[in-house]
């Protein structure tokens, strides 16, 4: 009697883990019924070049896995939705993309044992423009010509897009992403800073400074750099005459221009390129020399400014300048100096 109580209350024990391991286990038949994939497009990668491709550029792409063996698989390639190119092994694609805004569509099939994956990209070239300017290098009124940034000195470089995709209310939101010789600006990156402003570096010789560009939908990306060759600059003094109304002669500059009727003329300096943002140049260290002596300006208060008189006589005098920046110890100094030929005594 005790050994077939026993034996029933065994029983009973396995019949319950048998129900528990069916209801609550990983293999039981409902995970088995559950279609798992082992396999996706994302075992499948495309290597494009260039990565962002601009107007009218040819574009390769290259399909790779370290899962399949693609040269043993039929692939077949789309462009715009029309059948371009198929077989085994099919790996590689080219085309042009269009005009800046067109967007191009490209679809690989790969058929792998009876199942189809799908990669599928959309292009749309764009382009952005850069333009820079040294934001603190002097140059005088009406000057034509285009400040040239020191070292040390302050330029702004900024991002002008140019596609057809991005809707209005997206063209404020751009995303802006900068890098200065190879490195990431993190500071300058982000949606709408599509400027960037930074100070030359004393021991870089030529700025290379580079944009990544898309709208927030990521349907359109640009991408461009320029190299800002500060070594190649250098600062410059211009000499202009102080008619008797106070009025500064830009229109002249006597450096090239050196005749003075009568014996007296009063000079201003006027700082080209050099990094100066104060009132009078009060941020630069000023030297002036006559004849290769050192020769203070009667008014300190307006330090760029000289008044010179030969007394009547006529000959030249030999007036010299030097210039250093106070804030800018590493910025290269300007000296400059111009002949000025007196006629001496008015008729």
């Amino acid at each position: 009697m005790n050994y077939h109580f026993r034996i029933k209350k065994y029983s009973l024990i396995f019949g319950l883990s048998f129900l528990f391991f069916s209801v609550f286990s990983p293999f039981s038949s409902f995970a088995q019924e559950t279609n798992f994939q082992l396999y996706s497009e994302a075992d499948i990668i495309t290597e494009i070049y260039p990565e962002i491709p601009g107007p009218h550029e040819e574009v390769k792409l290259h399909l790779k896995s370290y899962v399949f063996n693609l040269n043993n698989y039929y692939i077949a390639w789309y462009l715009n939705g029309n059948k371009v190119k198929e077989g085994y092994g099919e790996r590689d694609l080219s085309f042009t993309t269009g005009n800046s805004g067109e967007v191009t569509h490209v679809q690989a099939n790969i058929e792998i044992d009876g199942r189809v994956f799908k990669k599928e990209y959309r292009f749309s070239p764009a382009e952005v423009d850069l333009l820079w300017e040294a934001q603190d290098a002097y140059a005088p009124p009406f000057y034509r010509g285009k400040t040239l940034p020191l070292y040390q000195a302050k330029v702004k470089v900024v991002a002008i897009p140019e596609t057809q995709v991005i809707e209005p209310k997206d063209s404020f939101n751009l995303v802006y992403y900068w890098t200065r010789n190879g490195k990431r600006v993190l500071s300058a990156s982000g949606f709408g800073k599509s400027s960037y402003l930074f100070e030359t570096d004393p021991l870089v010789y030529n700025e290379i400074i580079s944009v990544r560009m898309n709208d927030r939908r990521e349907n359109s990306f640009a991408e461009n750099k320029i190299g800002i060759h500060v070594k190649d600059f250098s600062p410059k003094i211009l000499f202009y005459e102080i008619d008797g109304n106070g009025r500064i002669l830009v229109n002249r500059a006597l450096n090239t221009f050196r005749n003075v009727n009568g014996d007296s003329i009063h000079l201003s300096f006027h700082p080209l390129n050099m990094s100066t943002v104060k009132p009078n140049f009060i941020d630069l260290f000023v030297d002036w020399f006559i004849n290769g002596k050192e020769q203070e300006p009667q008014d300190f208060g307006k330090q760029s400014e000289l008044a010179i008189t030969t007394d009547r006589k006529a000959g030249e005098v030999d007036v010299g300048l030097k210039l250093e920046s106070i804030d800018r110890i590493l910025q290269s100094p300007a000296e400059e100096h111009t002949v000025l030929l007196f006629s001496g005594e008015k008729s």
